[in-house]
Protein backbone atom coordinates (compact mmCIF):
# COMPACT_ATOMS: atom_id res chain seq x y z
CA UNK A 1 0.00 0.00 0.00
CA UNK A 2 1.58 3.23 -1.17
CA UNK A 3 -0.28 5.43 1.24
CA UNK A 4 0.02 3.19 4.30
CA UNK A 5 1.66 5.87 6.47
CA UNK A 6 -1.00 8.44 5.55
CA UNK A 7 -3.79 6.01 6.37
CA UNK A 8 -2.16 5.01 9.65
CA UNK A 9 -1.75 8.66 10.66
CA UNK A 10 -5.38 9.45 9.84
CA UNK A 11 -6.57 6.40 11.78
CA UNK A 12 -4.53 7.50 14.79
CA UNK A 13 -6.16 10.94 14.53
CA UNK A 14 -9.57 9.24 14.38
CA UNK A 15 -8.73 7.27 17.53
CA UNK A 16 -7.87 10.56 19.24
CA UNK A 17 -11.21 12.01 18.21
CA UNK A 18 -12.99 8.94 19.58
CA UNK A 19 -11.19 9.39 22.90
CA UNK A 20 -12.16 13.07 22.92
CA UNK A 21 -15.81 12.20 22.30
CA UNK A 22 -15.74 9.66 25.12
CA UNK A 23 -14.27 12.25 27.47
CA UNK A 24 -16.82 14.87 26.41
CA UNK A 25 -19.71 12.47 27.00
CA UNK A 26 -18.32 11.31 30.35
CA UNK A 27 -17.91 14.91 31.52
CA UNK A 28 -21.39 15.84 30.37
CA UNK A 29 -20.19 18.49 27.96
CA UNK A 30 -22.67 20.29 25.73
CA UNK A 31 -24.34 18.45 22.92
CA UNK A 32 -22.91 20.98 20.44
CA UNK A 33 -19.33 20.19 21.50
CA UNK A 34 -19.92 16.46 21.18
CA UNK A 35 -21.60 16.89 17.79
CA UNK A 36 -18.67 18.98 16.55
CA UNK A 37 -16.28 16.22 17.55
CA UNK A 38 -18.45 13.62 15.84
CA UNK A 39 -18.47 15.74 12.68
CA UNK A 40 -14.67 15.95 12.82
CA UNK A 41 -14.52 12.17 13.16
CA UNK A 42 -16.78 11.74 10.14
CA UNK A 43 -14.51 14.03 8.11
CA UNK A 44 -11.46 12.08 9.22
CA UNK A 45 -13.08 8.81 8.13
CA UNK A 46 -13.99 10.30 4.74
CA UNK A 47 -10.34 11.28 4.27
CA UNK A 48 -9.27 7.71 5.06
CA UNK A 49 -11.79 6.36 2.55
CA UNK A 50 -10.53 8.82 -0.04
CA UNK A 51 -6.91 7.75 0.39
CA UNK A 52 -7.84 4.07 0.25
CA UNK A 53 -10.03 4.52 -2.83
CA UNK A 54 -7.13 5.89 -4.88
CA UNK A 55 -4.93 2.97 -3.88
CA UNK A 56 -4.73 0.39 -6.68
CA UNK A 57 -6.27 -2.95 -5.80
CA UNK A 58 -3.61 -5.62 -5.19
CA UNK A 59 -5.91 -8.27 -6.66
CA UNK A 60 -6.31 -6.29 -9.90
CA UNK A 61 -2.56 -5.80 -10.18
CA UNK A 62 -1.85 -9.46 -9.57
CA UNK A 63 -4.07 -10.62 -12.41
CA UNK A 64 -3.66 -7.72 -14.82
CA UNK A 65 -2.60 -8.72 -18.33
CA UNK A 66 1.13 -8.42 -18.81
CA UNK A 67 2.24 -5.98 -21.51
Amino acid sequence: MRYKNNVMMKLEQAESLISRIQLQVNRGMSQNQVLESIESLKEQMEEVKSVISIEPDDFEQQFAPQK
